[in-house]
């Protein structure tokens, strides 16, 4: 029998084609770039590139250890409008202070991921449908709280405090504090993944979920523990947002409905459960936002942007249906 070299494995493995593809973006954008006399290629971008990862990554994080198991969350960008907004109101309109605030907006994300969590497993609603449902019920609480004592629905609700604005420049050197934290996230969660028994649960689960019941896993626990766990992550990216843009807004993270999604499909975790890691989630998101930051620096038409945003989600989720596709042949053949 021929040995497989790990070399060849490297080569086919899912981070190497996102490497090849980020060298690809980066040669691409810095050619279009020099034609509107602009530079891609400078510190300057990459330094951007992964202050702008920092909002997103969370909802990556979050989205990608639930996929992992199996299931899905469509509710994470509106929680994280929520909380943002709940940020803003605590400190603007309710005089809370600004650390209260903080744990009362990743309180009620986590709440919104609770009751997600009792839906789909007391009551046996598919997460597709359950959080879908929840994504709107959201909004709808995020208008309520926008609505000012007069009765008037506002957009944005502004907010100050010596210590947010510190959080929000806080940074060492050029890097921003909150990119250094984000990169600490996905260690944390890539070993919680791949060392932990808890992590080993998850790919069972994803791999087999009546399995896992029969071994008792605590397949149900782990399910509330990862819902929970991807709203409250949603939370953070919400409050991160509005600490930088110094408000609250009920069209936050619009923009990044589904970057956690695609980053993570991107990155090799199977859209049906069992398979991928943090690693592959990070590169996912790198390639993503290195994508948005090239087109915003060529002066790309901002809704030519969204449509091969779109695409880049179709892509990777046909992806995933061929690599799918292909394992379930070797495991008949």
């Amino acid at each position: 029998m021929k040995k497989k070299l790990p070399l060849a494995g490297a080569l086919r493995s899912k981070a190497f084609t996102l490497v090849v593809l980020l060298v690809i973006l980066v040669a691409l954008f810095t050619v279009l770039a020099s034609v509107n006399n602009t530079r891609f290629f400078t510190a300057r971008t990459f330094i951007g590139i992964l202050s702008d990862l920092a909002v997103p990554s969370f909802l990556a994080i979050g989205a990608g250890c639930l996929i992992v198991s199996g299931n899905i969350d469509l509710s994470q960008a509106s929680v994280g409008a929520m909380a943002g907004v709940i940020l803003a109101v605590g400190i603007s309109w309710w005089q809370i202070p600004w650390w209260g605030a903080i744990v009362l907006a990743i309180a009620a994300s986590a709440a919104a991921g609770l009751l997600n969590a009792v839906i789909v497993n007391e009551l046996g609603i598919a997460p597709f449908v359950t959080t879908l449902a929840i994504s709107s019920v959201i909004k709808g609480i995020t208008m309520l709280l926008s609505t000012d004592p007069g009765n008037i629905l506002v957009s944005s609700i502004a907010f100050t405090t010596p210590a947010t604005d510190a959080i929000a420049a806080a940074s060492f050197g050029d890097i921003p504090a909150t990119a250094i934290v984000m990169v600490a996230a996905f260690i944390v969660y890539g070993l919680m993944l791949a060392k932990t028994k808890l992590g080993k649960s998850i790919y069972l689960i994803g791999c087999n979920r009546v399995a896992a019941r029969l071994s008792g896993l605590g397949e149900k626990k782990i399910s509330y523990f990862l819902f929970i766990n991807c709203s409250a992550l949603g939370g953070v990216s919400g409050v991160i947002l509005s600490l930088r843009s110094k408000q609250g807004t009920m069209l936050a993270l619009q923009s990044d409905q589904f970057t956690g999604v695609t980053a993570a499909i991107l990155g090799g975790i199977s859209f049906s459960g069992g398979s991928g890691g943090m690693g592959g989630a990070f590169m996912g998101l790198l390639v993503i936002k290195t994508f948005n930051k090239g087109m915003m620096i060529a002066d790309s038409n901002t809704y030519l942007t969204f449509v091969l945003s779109g695409v880049l989600l179709i892509a990777a989720l046909t992806m995933d249906y061929v690599s799918v596709r292909r394992q379930r042949k070797r495991a008949g053949a």
